[in-house]
């Protein structure tokens, strides 16, 4: 009796003491796996994802990537200003994303993009674009 006592205290202390996560995700996770299984979902995930921004910003637990992936998102839509906008403010937030986001701006800036973004489930995936072989070089 004393042992189940003692074990059954353990696991309240255990389990009080658990800390919260320190970002705040959202949704994120389900609604990416759902996007990448059916890119049909991908405005639900699009507001999934603005959801998890907002909360991670109101509760100063943003989560790293979340702006990149909403900047993703636009570029693949177009919305060049937007996504350069989303990706400042990663940088801002995690200044280690710096290296790699400034040279995604550099190559928006060059005129290089991504392929837009499905439309139906039956596209491919959208790929970045290379750069062309025609760049001159020295």
């Amino acid at each position: 009796m004393f042992k189940t006592v003692l074990a059954a205290a353990s696991a309240c202390v255990l389990v009080g003491c658990a800390t919260p996560s320190r970002f705040e995700w959202g949704g994120y996770e389900g609604s990416l796996y759902a996007y990448a299984k059916h890119p049909e979902t991908r405005e639900n995930y699009r507001k999934t994802l603005v959801a998890a921004i907002d909360k991670g910003e109101r509760t100063n637990r943003l989560a790293p990537g979340l702006y990149a992936e909403l900047g993703y998102l636009n570029l693949e839509d177009g919305q060049q200003t937007e996504a350069v906008a989303d990706f400042k403010k990663e940088m801002a937030a995690f200044p280690e994303a710096r290296p790699f986001l400034t040279g995604v701006i550099e190559r928006i800036d060059a005129g290089h993009g991504v392929a837009p973004a499905p439309q139906d489930a039956s596209s491919p995936a959208p790929t970045v674009t290379e750069a062309t072989a025609s760049t001159p070089t020295s």
